[in-house]
């Protein structure tokens, strides 16, 4: 063998070794797998976002219920029947907030309050102008003043508080039902007969923009509370087409969705999307966002056009590979799609776990593997979706970074080193600093040895703190030499390095 050829076999054998060794496909999908490229769109917005939902946690806090008789086919709601149930104070919302904080470590929130008017949630609409007297604090003049407290002293916690509202619904005891029938504003059909919707008549978006009710509903809501200087509000059910219940002969009922939203008034599918679009930018003149329920059935315009900067639920792939997360993105993700990032619950955790020092465990374990994860892949491009049909997802993201999505885990490999599998969780945390990392262990670990991510060079004078609801406190289980990182976890225990 002569020496060129040796060098030149040696050259070959360590670009091998190398490319093994930096190989990022460290996971695999079972059976054929399908791929889909991404390919941005030719995206333009409609508005201008003041919030970057995409390096933001947002959530919802479930307040109070008002409760109803199933009036309708005995089964939907017209009116409150006087009773709520109240699941969160003014008090222990600005409880819950500080432990958020305290355990996202600063990231920025925003969280929109469910039930702070009237009775509570899904109660009075169309008129959303009293607040909900169950839920002050002590000592306040009202609710409305609570209310502004708490939207003024979150900010203290990377928080930003305003308002989960409704513009479709109306019910039969509502302050404005009255004026609305006067008006001619609800739904009709094409014989003029009242439309029952899921929840209550519903509202004609064009037929109220045209008469200018929508916009007198929004002043005079901005009037109440500060929700310009929140910036963002919450649309619930801001339908396309209206979901109508016709009664089964089992005695059950069927939705059906039904555009254009009044035959009545003769204005067409395209025109009811067009007065959306208006009371969208209405909103975005005075300086306030508009983030709604969902993709599928509420959004305006086509995939290019740029109205809602978040949903709440986010699970349409036709939005998630043609779009930057910067562009659109969601609360909760479903299936496939998490192999993008999946967010945790913030509303149904604290609903469901109305003891704080409970719900602060869950939180800190459902953000440690779902918002973390997601808050770090926010930040590079998509590249790829590898899916094999059976609710199992790889994502391919820029730089290195791989993603698979396997029985509602989240797992995470950079340049082939595993971040986050089922037993531990180690994430950048960049919103903390440029080489801060958060580890996590539900059931704990021993001397597990990470392989750290290239670009974060550690310093041996690094420091770590347990992070809790209370602060953090000082931790030392943990060693660096070179790029490895040998770190000891209790159960349940969130570590940041720094």
């Amino acid at each position: 063998m002569n020496k060129s050829f040796s060098l030149l076999l040696c050259a070959a054998l360590l670009s091998a070794c190398q490319e093994v060794k930096n190989n990022p496909d460290v996971f695999a999908l079972e059976g054929e797998p399908d791929t889909l490229r991404y390919e941005q769109a030719d995206f333009h917005w409609h508005v201008s976002p003041r919030h970057d939902y995409s390096k933001t946690l947002v959530g919802k806090l479930f307040l109070c219920q008002a409760e109803y008789d199933k009036e309708y086919m005995g089964l939907y709601k017209m009116s409150d029947n006087g009773k709520q149930t109240v699941y969160m104070t003014i008090e222990q919302a600005m409880e819950a907030i500080k432990v958020m904080d305290e355990l996202t470590l600063g990231l920025p929130k925003i969280m929109y309050l469910v039930g702070w008017q009237y009775l509570g949630h899904d109660s009075k609409y169309p008129a959303f102008f009293e607040g909900n007297e169950a839920l002050k604090r002590p000592g306040d003049e009202n609710a409305l003043q609570s209310i502004r407290w708490l939207m003024d002293e979150a900010r203290k916690y990377h928080t930003t508080v305003s308002l989960h509202i409704n513009l479709f619904d109306a019910f039969t005891d509502s302050p404005l039902y009255e004026k609305y029938v006067r008006e001619d504003v609800l739904a009709r059909t094409k014989e003029g007969e009242l439309i029952h919707g899921d929840w209550g008549y519903k509202v004609s978006y064009a037929a109220e923009w045209e008469k200018g009710l929508v916009q007198q509903r929004l002043d005079s809501l901005c009037s109440l509370l500060p929700v310009q200087a929140a910036g963002t509000i919450h649309i619930d059910a801001f339908h396309n087409k209206v979901p109508r219940p016709y009664a089964k002969d089992d005695g059950g009922a069927e939705i059906r969705f039904e555009s254009p939203i009044s035959p009545w008034h003769g204005h067409t599918a395209e025109q009811d999307q067009e007065a959306k679009a208006n009371i969208v930018q209405y909103l975005d003149q005075k300086g306030i966002d508009v983030t709604t329920e969902g993709v599928g059935g509420m959004g305006i315009g086509g995939l290019e056009d740029g109205y809602f900067p978040m949903y709440w639920h986010y699970n349409d792939l036709n939005h998630i590979m043609h779009l930057r997360a910067d562009q659109a993105c969601g609360g909760n993700v479903y299936g496939e799609a998490c192999a993008f990032g999946m967010n945790l619950n913030v509303e149904q955790l604290f609903r469901s776990q109305p003891d704080l020092n409970e719900a602060a465990e869950s939180f800190k374990r459902d953000f440690c593997r779902t918002t973390l994860i997601t808050q770090y892949l926010n930040r590079h491009g998509r590249e790829m979706l590898v899916r094999n049909g059976q609710g199992q997802s790889l994502g391919v993201l820029d730089d290195g970074i791989r993603t698979l999505q396997k029985d509602g885990r989240l797992c995470l490999a950079k340049d082939g080193v595993i971040l986050c599998d089922e037993e531990a969780v180690l994430v950048p945390a960049p919103w903390v600093g440029e080489k801060a990392l958060v580890a996590f262990s539900e059931k704990g670990i021993t001397e597990r040895t990470w392989n750290l991510p290239r670009e974060l060079k550690p310093s041996r004078h690094a420091k770590a703190w347990t992070v809790t609801p209370q602060g953090r406190q000082p931790f030392e289980a943990f060693s660096l030499k070179g790029q490895k990182l040998t770190i000891t976890l209790a159960p349940g225990q969130m570590v940041v390095i720094n």
